[in-house]
């Protein structure tokens, strides 16, 4: 026992370091959060919901949005909607977007400790898993609002109450499953994993059971969502619109440009699949619940993945995977040294992200929007952001199209054209401004006539023309 001391403190002065470097690498993504204009686009809808003005437009019915998702992530968003300014509103939607992650990985490893480790180990078990899920967790997920997050974070909070049979636990999952699905339709496979684990673990009829209250719970969310944003742009948006997304150009390439992920993602599943072997699948093996909701995810995140617009924040089994295996494979070390070797591992991850692959960024990124607030009050009614709707928000307390809400809808051939165009850009339209570096689907440019003076104002390149000059001629 004595011998093992010196190994105890080692191991907790190596995950101290850890939580100092985690902190440091969450107030670094804070710090970058601000900076994307796609953080913008996907809290727009949140802010027109509390507004009084549906998220879901029908087809040519409303200022075309880029949210195509369910109704509960922008719920989870609207403590943003205090903010006095885009960037007040942007950082507290960066803070809203980790606690939501951190909460829910913490409550998963904690939940998964619990089953598998004796008290006396649980603490510090659960504690390293936090830190490894975290130097692990896609800078994606951190650096960018997006209605997977919230998905995974439910759907985290599902997995951990599932293997408790308690009536009241059995239901929370349900409940927690169902949101997750009403997040994000691609968590359709979190369902069919929990309905598989529990009739491989106890019977058929549970399955069921658990199966029907996600049913019902799922179509008690979504009908009150789509009674109180209207059922025929709900309909519209949540799936017509997704299902008519064309594939991507080439699937070779994508898969290409995502290799590495895909290689995390379903290398490291694969490989303690083969480590185990036939134990895997036995009812009382901890692997079994996390193993069955990554293989059932796999097949919708893949098909997301390679769509129009897919990236790597599709990829969701790998996340509701993470958390439970951290804690089962920390459950397995017996031994202080190996939760110590755990712990390194965390904390070399951690200071490779914060020091050698991500830009030394210390204050927020708030520079750029100042700029944009400034060119919104100055030219009000007249200036159109297609990627920074809160500017144009704050300034005139109107909506005006995004563009990747155009683009979205280009891409499943339903282009918005006319005066559905027109109805929800500014009213005397006469600039249009982009971020320098900024991407650009370049749909807005083609509203800019020829002739259009070009101007710099610190980060932005503004496009201007007399007032009267029509905006669609080229």
């Amino acid at each position: 026992m004595r011998a093992a001391e010196p190994t105890r403190r080692i191991g907790a002065f190596v995950a101290g370091i850890a939580l100092v470097l985690a902190l440091a690498w969450l107030w670094r993504c804070l710090c970058l959060y601000p900076a994307h204009g796609w953080n913008e686009i996907r809290l727009a809808p949140t802010f027109m919901l509390a507004h009084g003005l549906s998220p879901y437009p029908g087809e040519n019915g409303g200022p075309a949005t880029t949210w195509i998702y369910g109704p509960l992530p922008l719920l989870l968003q609207l403590p943003a909607v205090l903010a006095s300014s885009a960037a007040g509103a942007l950082m507290l939607s960066g803070i809203l977007n980790a606690v939501v992650t951190v909460v829910a990985v913490s409550l998963a490893v904690i939940a998964f400790s619990r089953r598998q480790a004796e008290a006396s180990r649980m603490k510090m078990n659960a504690f390293v898993g936090v830190l490894l899920c975290l130097a692990l967790w896609p800078v994606t997920a951190l650096e960018f609002t997006q209605a997977d997050n919230a998905a995974v974070a439910v759907g985290l909070l599902s997995l951990a109450c599932l293997p408790d049979s308690s009536p009241g636990r059995r239901r929370l999952a349900a409940l927690a499953c169902a949101a997750a699905m009403a997040c994000k339709q691609t968590l359709l496979g979190l369902a069919l994993a929990e309905c598989v684990y529990l009739f491989r673990r106890e019977n058929l009829g549970a399955a069921v059971r658990h199966g029907l209250w996600i049913f019902v719970l799922t179509v008690l969310i979504l009908g009150g969502t789509a009674l109180a944003c209207g059922a025929s742009g709900f309909g519209y948006t949540l799936f017509s619109l997704p299902s008519r997304l064309p594939w991507a150009a080439s699937i070779p390439a994508r898969l290409r440009e995502f290799w590495p992920y895909l290689a995390v993602h379903l290398g490291i599943p694969l490989a303690i699949a083969l480590g185990l072997g036939r134990s895997l699948w036995r009812k009382d093996s901890p692997w079994l619940l996390p193993f069955c909701a990554w293989a059932a995810a796999l097949p919708l995140d893949l098909a997301a993945l390679l769509k129009t617009g897919g990236s790597v924040n599709s990829l969701h089994g790998w996340l509701l995977f993470l958390p439970p295996a951290a804690a089962i494979a920390l459950a397995g070390q017996t031994k202080v040294g190996g939760r110590t070797v755990l712990a390194l591992g965390a904390t070399a991850i951690l200071a490779l992200r914060l020091f050698v692959f991500t830009p030394q960024v210390w204050r927020p990124l708030q520079g750029q929007l100042r700029e944009g607030a400034f060119l919104a009050q100055s030219l009000p009614g007249e200036i159109y952001f297609p990627w920074h709707p809160l500017l144009t928000f704050f300034a005139d307390h109107r909506f005006d199209h995004v563009e990747d809400g155009l683009f979205i809808r280009r891409m499943a051939d339903a282009p918005v054209s006319g005066t559905a165009l027109t109805a929800h850009l500014p009213p005397h339209f006469h600039a249009v401004a982009f971020l320098r570096s900024e991407m650009d689907w370049g749909i807005a440019r083609e509203l800019i006539p020829r002739g259009a003076q070009q101007t710099t104002f610190g980060n932005w390149t503004v496009y201007s023309w007399a007032p009267e000059a029509p905006a669609s001629q080229k």
